[in-house]
């Protein structure tokens, strides 16, 4: 008796599987064709996928052989159609699903439902990310590989190789998540593979408020040297009304006889119409500011800062900003920001009702305004001497 031939028949191992292969017949067409164990099942079930049309037999032929070796990789780390699912359309190319959603992100954007500024970092997020994937040889990526492993690797590039802040790799996977929900609602997903990936940690930002010396002595710097960016910078310490929003201000939006500068839902952050106030000091400068202008001119125009009919990028006011530091030799801690964290603040110390701040900073929540009440450094004096 051949115990040998025994031991071998008696521990053959549990076949789950049996590998994809293409079929190709005049009545089904091109169809690949695998065995896979279906629960409650003794018997493995036969599972089919069409092989879409592709100009070319060789063509073809190559698209179907990728796709039968997708489908055994991962039948080898254990996955089965009949519990994890399959998109319907999977086996579609990634980067055409990236054109489609961009196309329809363009479609909410012309509706009014996506601001311009989210279009462009969408089209962003979309260029870095194709670009890296040619980069590795991965542009014919099926849906089906748009895994975990895949962007966890594209997010640690971010990081660790281009070295781009925490903040900017969580906000590509906020952008990927999008995406894959994108793909899971129209059925070329079964499910969001990223759902599970964490964000990174983020450190506490480095901005401090500036002290009245250094902030008179930015004023003072850029009055008479370049009075259109002083009035920008006064604009943003007294109405706290951020970069973004102060590009696409018009003269139009300003009212010096109430008192208000009009913040339309187009331009907001938050989508909402508002009002904010202008204080006697900015007031003056608005004036000055608004000589010979019109109404349909940008406030703070590409000349100069000053009102024109040329738009003013973002990125041009944060440039003046560091050559404003660099000339002067101010703290890095005093970032561009810090001038409406500092006008929030200084608001606090004059005694203005937290409701009035909050609505003059446009915030939805007063808890996000009282972010910004002074912390205490030294002994309070109406404290000290209360007697219990």
């Amino acid at each position: 008796m051949d115990f040998s031939q025994k031991k071998t028949t008696s521990h053959i191992p549990f076949i789950d599987y049996v590998p994809a292969e293409l079929k190709i017949s005049s009545s089904n067409g091109w169809q690949i064709v695998f065995y896979a164990r279906k629960p409650g099942c003794k018997k493995l079930q036969r599972v089919r996928r069409r092989v879409k049309a592709i100009n070319g037999y060789s063509n073809r032929k190559k698209y179907a052989k990728r796709i039968c070796n997708n489908i055994d990789e991962k039948l080898q780390l254990g996955w089965s159609p009949f519990i994890d699912g399959s998109g319907k359309d999977e086996y579609l190319p990634l980067v055409d699903i990236l054109t489609k959603f961009l196309e329809q992100t363009v479609r909410k954007c012309n509706d009014g439902s996506l601001r311009p500024d989210t279009l462009r970092s969408y089209k962003s997020y979309i260029r870095v990310f194709t670009k890296y994937l040619k980069e590795r040889n991965k542009s014919e990526l099926f849906v089906a590989e748009f895994t975990k492993p895949l962007v966890i690797e594209f997010l640690d590039d971010i990081y660790y190789v281009k070295k781009r802040s925490a903040g900017t790799s969580n906000n590509y996977l906020t952008f990927l998540n999008q995406v894959s929900i994108f793909m899971v609602e129209r059925g070329l997903l079964p499910d969001n593979p990223i759902a599970s990936i964490s964000q990174r940690s983020i450190s506490k930002k480095k901005r401090e408020n500036i002290p009245s010396d250094t902030l008179d002595e930015i004023f003072k710097f850029h009055r008479f040297k370049l009075p259109g960016y002083y009035t920008l910078m006064l604009t943003i310490y007294n109405c706290f009304i951020r970069r973004t929003e102060m590009t696409k201000l018009k003269v139009k939006h300003i009212d010096l006889e109430r008192d208000v500068i009009f913040i339309s839902r187009d331009i907001s952050k938050n989508r909402k119409d508002s009002f904010v106030t202008i204080t006697k000091r900015l007031k003056i400068a608005l004036k000055d500011h608004l000589k010979n202008s019109n109404d349909e001119d940008y406030l703070f125009s590409n000349n100069n800062y000053k009102p024109g009919e040329e738009s003013l990028t973002p990125k041009k006011i944060s440039d003046e900003w560091i050559r404003t530091k660099k000339s002067l030799k101010f703290k890095n801690t005093y970032q561009f920001y810090s001038l409406k964290d500092t006008g929030i603040t200084n608001m606090f110390h004059l005694n203005i009702p937290t409701i009035k701040i909050r609505d003059q900073a446009r915030h939805h929540d007063i808890r996000i305004t009282e972010t910004y009440t002074p912390r205490l450094t030294e002994s309070d004096s109406t404290i000290k001497n209360l007697d219990f």
